[in-house]
């Protein structure tokens, strides 16, 4: 690593916060605002630790070429000396450069916090960061970070499926995309064992906050039932979750520490929900060079608190911050709450 080990700990007054952005899907090049966006998010929200969830598609041929490029996009989060870590999307594994060589390339930018986890489960970035408490080195939080994978297809070769008799064959599914992953169950049983381990240490269940890039198959209850489940936010498009649950969800609820679930990937969702007491959310996205609209585009603030061992999440929107250089193109305006659910007072 470029830096020595950093340190994760609650402030003061007991709070700390957390900032999530996805999709940057900065490609050979991004769109300026992107950097620009970035910037003004961590302005106003003032984290303490930003995570991106997924889908960076920084380009590059080399480790080197995108560490330069990546942290150019970072320079708003570096510059200000803030602990990061990420994620990878489905679209990070479609670049020239494979996710472990990107993985050891973020590690060499200063700040980082990811690690690439475990050699003998499936996926790269399964890792987890402790916050701890404010007075005392006794860990308050865990931040638990997952890869999702890419798409169910891949699954058809790994596990030996015929493609004719695969989930993402039948007519009729769960949710309404077919080919959305997830992450496996050798990474919820990896989150259950070290889960075990932290409880063992501390006596008593630590809180955590978990994200991936892909929704869970769990976060569709969410959506489908918005009443019950509480739902704040728009939804502009089919949701592309797993057909198929790794039983992480269940795990979490069996170990009774996690408080949230946070994803990216969805450019056109920012809901947020509660479905088993597990507050789950997306964050749109932030980038220009794909699909999103202007009135969406921007993070999710995720507020972590000490003596409660709870969280209160809201988005920050960068047309709020920004005004009409937030989006793409000035002169059209891309948006509107054609699938609008509700909003907070």
């Amino acid at each position: 690593r470029m830096t020595s080990e950093r340190e994760l700990r609650f402030n003061s007054d007991g709070r700390f916060r957390i900032l999530m952005v996805s999709d940057f899907h900065a490609g050979d090049k991004c769109n300026p605002k992107l950097i620009a966006g970035l910037e003004e998010l961590v302005k106003a929200s003032g984290p303490d630790f930003v995570m991106l969830g997924g889908d960076q598609c920084v380009e590059g041929s080399s480790a080197a070429g995108i560490r330069d490029r990546m942290g150019r996009i970072m320079e708003p989060v570096i510059s200000r000396d803030i602990p990061w870590g990420a994620v990878f999307g489905n679209h990070d594994r479609e670049g020239s450069l494979s996710i472990e060589l990107q993985q050891e390339a973020y590690e060499l930018l200063p700040g980082c916090m990811s690690e690439a986890g475990p050699a003998d489960i499936h996926g790269v970035g399964n890792y987890c960061l402790t916050v701890k408490a404010s007075r005392s080195d006794e860990p308050a939080f865990i931040i638990w970070a997952l890869d999702s994978g890419r798409e169910m297809r891949d699954w058809t070769e790994l596990f030996g499926l015929d493609p004719d008799e695969a989930v993402f064959k039948l007519p009729n599914r769960f949710g309404e995309h077919a080919n959305g992953a997830t992450p496996l169950f050798d990474q919820a049983r990896w989150y259950y064992d070290r889960s075990l381990e932290f409880e063992r240490a501390a006596g008593k269940p630590v809180p955590g906050v978990m994200f991936m890039h892909i929704p869970l198959q769990e976060y569709t209850h969410v959506i489908q039932n918005p009443e019950e489940c509480g739902a704040v936010g728009s939804k502009r498009a089919s949701l592309d979750n797993s057909e198929i649950s790794s039983g992480l969800f269940l795990a979490c609820l069996e170990r009774r520490d996690v408080r949230g679930i946070f994803f990216g990937h969805e450019h056109l969702t920012d809901i947020e929900g509660r479905y088993c007491g597990i507050t789950m959310a997306c964050d749109a996205c932030l980038g220009y060079d794909m699909s999103g609209h202007d009135d969406l585009r921007g993070g999710r603030i995720i507020d972590l608190y000490e003596d409660e061992g709870k969280l209160f999440t809201r988005t920050l929107k960068l047309i709020d911050l920004m005004g009409v250089d937030a989006m793409r193109d000035p002169d059209y305006f891309e948006g509107g709450c054609k699938y609008f659910i509700r909003v907070l007072d």
